[in-house]
């Protein structure tokens, strides 16, 4: 079943998508549908690949992979307090 999206992009691109269309005989809606799909797919592909290799990680050194993981979260809270506080001044 397929769902039917209003999205907006430029006028040009939609022209070069029609032209592109016509040429290979597919549908501008066609050619959104692969390239989301390419997309997920890839996403998938990237997030089995860096699960794996944590996997790994945390086999060969599990009390070195606990230690970075949380500087990890150390470091990713610290740098999301200075997004909000940099936020907070540029407003």
């Amino acid at each position: 079943m397929a769902v039917k999206i209003t999205i907006s992009i430029p006028e040009d691109l939609h022209e070069e998508l029609k032209m592109w269309a016509e040429r290979t005989g597919g549908t501008v809606s066609g050619f959104f549908a692969d390239l989301a799909q390419q997309r997920l797919d890839a996403d998938r592909a990237s997030r089995e690949r860096l699960a794996r290799l944590v996997a790994k990680d945390r086999a060969v050194d599990p009390e070195g992979y606990d230690q970075r993981r949380a500087e990890m979260r150390e470091r990713m809270h610290a740098a999301q307090k200075a997004a909000a506080a940099k936020k907070i001044n540029a407003a």
